[in-house]
């Protein structure tokens, strides 16, 4: 009996392990999660500080979000605890008043980037619309997106994941391909400027929007999770992080001086050919599409958690008989269910869709949004948090503390939770 119970464990095992992620499927994933609405709204906030000036302000708040997220890496390796969360690294590291806080910033970020998501896909169906003389209000528009949306809100496996994030990375780079043809296009007829190059006076209305073309330090410990061997994840990680961030700048650089001040909000929008423009828009929706349920990820689970484990916790205490391979089993048979397959998850992800279309509804000015959200929840979850957990962690172990990395980061993460607040106000009043 014991033998067949430990065949059938190792079984169960091995199929766990062919739903780990490779470096290769982690590293997409990654890239991913960090190329998101931050690249395709920073061309405009580049415009306003200068292109050149803007290489000045990009490096440090990229060298910051690495720096950051190898803190983070390091500290949950070092805790070794399986399927641990950003949260249960701040509970272990700092307590529970400060994980507390924690989710609450994560909630409210991941609300913004899905609010900006639901901004770009729902004035994609309005432009597209109207390239063919149908005339949408916002909310129908909205209304559209549902029906994509809702479904994939539901999933609740980011296995699904492996299979798509590779596609929405090659969808983004084609959208992406489709307005440097436009830039070519331009630049042969001589319709570009470098004049625009520096503008110190508009820093901080850009470095909110630059934290959130980082934006994937809540998916990185899922993510890590997600693979074989985990610690191969750190050099992932900074590979996906530098892909990430060199796409966004370059193509910053790139559109900048082409369409100069007639450029918008959201970069794709610029494209005068509505040929070229309905191609771009539909391949970066596609790519936002499969990374929105990505994104809104993080902050459902730890929803779900907060109210699962209390549940789960009772049933165990009333089914005191069940043996730990039943146990494992029927966790096993919930991790690989694809969708939320449970009333309270069903209920929590509804009330979460719902709250984020509202909100969306009455967003005011995109730009100026992200760098609101940027400049304080970015700042927050992807420097102070991981910072002050790794300080804490190894204050505790006879590991050197890398202090100057600890005060840079921290410079950045002030200077833009203070300024740029400040700024994003101001240009929203």
């Amino acid at each position: 009996m014991e033998n067949r119970e430990f065949e059938e464990l190792s079984a169960n095992s091995k199929k766990s392990d062919r739903h780990k992620s490779t470096p290769i499927q982690a590293y997409f994933n990654f890239v991913k999660s960090n190329l998101g609405i931050g690249a395709i709204v920073l061309p405009f906030v580049t415009y306003s500080v200068g292109w050149f000036w803007s290489i000045f302000l990009f490096l440090p708040v990229a060298y910051s979000c690495v720096q950051s997220s190898i803190l983070l890496i390091a500290v949950a390796d070092h805790l070794a605890v399986d399927k641990i969360l950003y949260a249960d690294v701040i509970r272990i590291t700092l307590g529970l008043k400060w994980a507390f806080s924690l989710d609450i910033a994560i909630v409210l970020q991941l609300v913004g980037i899905c609010i900006a998501y639901l901004i770009f896909l729902t004035e994609s169906v309005t432009q597209s619309l109207l390239s063919i003389g149908v005339e949408f209000e916002k909310w129908q528009s909205l209304c559209m997106t549902l029906l994509i949306i809702f479904p994939l809100s539901y999933i609740k496996n980011i296995h699904f994941f492996h299979l798509t994030s590779k596609y929405g990375f090659y969808a983004a780079i084609m959208g992406f391909l489709v307005v440097l043809y436009d830039c070519y296009l331009r630049f042969s007829k001589g319709l570009y400027s470098f004049d625009n190059a520096i503008n110190i006076r508009n820093s901080f209305h850009y470095v909110g929007v630059a934290i959130l073309c980082c934006e994937g330090i809540l998916t990185i410990l899922p993510i890590r999770d997600s693979m074989v061997n985990k610690l191969d994840f750190k050099m992932v990680a900074i590979n996906s992080m530098i892909t990430a961030f060199g796409i966004s700048i370059f193509i910053a650089l790139i559109t900048v001086p082409i369409y100069q001040s007639d450029i918008k909000p959201i970069l794709i929008f610029n494209l005068e050919n509505p040929y070229l423009q309905f191609i771009s828009i539909v391949f970066y929706s596609i790519s936002l599409l499969l990374t929105y349920p990505l994104q809104l990820f993080p902050a459902v689970q730890i929803i779900e958690r907060m109210i699962l484990e209390k549940q789960s916790y009772q049933e165990v205490q009333q089914q005191p008989q069940i043996n730990e391979f039943e146990n494992n089993q029927i966790q096993n048979d919930t991790e690989n269910s694809m969708f939320a397959d449970t009333k309270i998850q069903i209920v929590i992800r509804t009330f979460s869709m719902m709250s984020i279309y509202f909100i969306a509804y009455y967003v005011p000015h995109l730009s100026h949004f992200l760098n609101f959200m940027g400049s304080i929840f970015g700042s927050l979850l992807q420097f102070c948090f991981p910072v002050l957990a790794h300080m804490i962690h190894f204050q505790r172990t006879s590991e050197p503390q890398p202090k100057g990395t600890y005060t840079f980061v921290l410079i950045v993460a002030i200077l833009a939770m203070v300024l740029g607040t400040i700024e994003s106000l101001r240009a929203m009043m």
